[in-house]
C-alpha cells in the first residue's frame, strides 16, 4: 500500500484520539522542556515534520508561535488545518514526503527556530536528519519509543496464537535511535538524549478492542471468535482495559 494512502486511512483514528484525549502529562512535560530547556517562546517559528493531525501544532500556536506543519498524508493535514483554524498565529501547511521534498520550496526559505518530528517515520536516515538540520536555525528534536509494555494486548495476541507477529520490535527502535545519534555526530552536531516515561490507559468496549487490535474487516466468524477472547479479558464492568507503559528517548541537537 502506498505510504500516503496508508496514513490517510489512519487519519480519522488520530483525530479521534486528539479530540478525546487532548493534552496529557507527557505532552505538557514536552512543551515545558521546549520552553525551559530549548528556549521556545512566543513569536518563534516552529516546524513539525510528520505532524499528523496537528496535536503539537495547536500547543505551539497556543504559546503564540508561528507554526508550519508537514505530513505525507493530505487527510492528516486536512484535520490539522481544522484543528489549527482558531489560533491567531501565522500558519502554513505542506503535503510532502520529507525524504524527497526540495528545501528550495518557499515553505522552508525563512528557516525555523525549532524543528521537531515526534514518533514519526518522516525523520529516519542521514538524508532526512541532514535536511532537518539545514532548515533549523536553532534546535532540532526527534523522539521514539525505546521500551513498550502493553500487557492486555499481549495476552489477547497470545490467546490468538499471534504474539510473535504483533510484538512491537523495541530492539529495532533502539537501533534506529543509536544510528541517528551517530549520524548527527557525523554531521558535526552534538546530540543530547533524555529518556522519559509515557504511560496511558484506554478503556474500550470489546467490539472496539477487536477492531483496534485485529482490524475492522474481519470475517464474521473470525470477529466473533476474537470477540469472545476479548470478553474473557475484560473487567467486571465489561471494559477492555488497554494499559500502555512506555519509555521514550528524546534526541535533540543545536545547529
Amino acid at each position: 500500500m502506498d505510504t500516503a494512502v496508508k496514513w490517510d486511512k489512519e487519519a480519522s483514528k488520530y483525530q479521534d484520539v486528539f479530540e478525546r484525549c487532548g493534552s496529557n502529562d507527557y505532552n505538557k512535560n514536552l512543551i515545558s522542556f521546549f520552553i525551559n530547556e530549548l528556549g521556545l517562546e512566543a513569536g518563534q517559528r516552529v516546524i513539525d515534520i510528520g505532524c499528523g493531525v496537528g496535536k503539537y501544532g495547536t500547543m505551539f500556536a497556543a504559546l503564540g508561535c508561528n507554526v508550519s506543519l508537514t505530513d505525507i498524508s493530505s487527510e492528516m493535514l486536512r484535520h490539522a488545518k481544522e484543528n489549527m483554524a482558531s489560533y491567531p498565529v501565522e500558519k502554513s501547511f505542506l503535503c510532502c514526503d520529507f525524504n524527497d521534498v526540495s528545501l528550495d520550496e518557499p515553505f522552508f526559505k525563512d528557516g525555523f527556530d525549532l524543528a521537531i518530528s515526534t514518533m514519526s517515520p518522516a525523520i529516519h536516515d542521514e538524508n532526512t536528519l541532514r535536511k532537518m538540520s539545514a532548515i533549523s536555525r536553532g534546535w532540532c528534536f526527534t523522539s521514539n519509543f525505546c521500551d513498550w509494555q502493553q500487557p492486555a494486548r499481549d495476552r489477547y495476541y497470545k490467546l490468538l496464537g499471534t504474539a510473535e507477529e504483533h510484538t512491537r520490535n523495541v530492539p529495532l527502535m533502539n537501533d534506529r535511535i543509536s544510528e541517528s545519534i551517530q549520524i548527527i555526530k557525523s554531521l558535526g552536531y552534538e546530540p543530547y538524549t533524555r529518556v522519559v516515561d509515557y504511560n496511558w490507559t484506554d478503556l474500550r468496549t470489546p467490539e472496539d478492542a477487536v477492531k483496534r487490535l485485529s482490524g475492522e474487516d474481519l470475517p464474521p466468524a473470525e470477529f466473533e471468535r476474537n470477540l469472545n477472547i476479548v470478553k474473557s479479558l475484560c473487567s467486571e464492568k465489561g471494559e477492555f482495559v488497554d494499559t500502555v507503559n512506555t519509555r521514550v528517548t528524546w534526541l535533540y541537537w543545536k545547529v
